[in-house]
């Protein structure tokens, strides 16, 4: 799949009271929250998609009260990681 681009429509965007800039920002977050959610993409696919680092992320889903989930292969990774540092 190549990249997606998304339209807000302007009458929509028009009521958004935030710098361009910011609300891109918070629109992508809510949509990497949400997709993690429901397990469409991984935190790591996430955290890409909100443009920020994966522990950075999972302050965010904490924030938000999502529980983190994933792969019992990417939990050994990410303890191999800890384990490394």
């Amino acid at each position: 799949m190549h990249a997606l681009a998304l339209e807000i429509p302007e009458d929509v965007a028009r009521h958004i009271h935030l710098p361009e800039r910011r609300a891109k920002g918070m629109l992508l977050q809510e949509l990497a929250l949400r997709l993690f959610e429901q397990g469409i993409v991984t935190a790591a696919q996430a955290a890409r998609l909100a443009k920020m680092q994966r522990l950075e992320f999972e302050r965010l889903l904490a924030e938000n009260e999502i529980a983190l989930h994933g792969e019992p292969t990417e939990l050994e990774g990410d303890l191999a990681n800890l384990g490394n540092a």
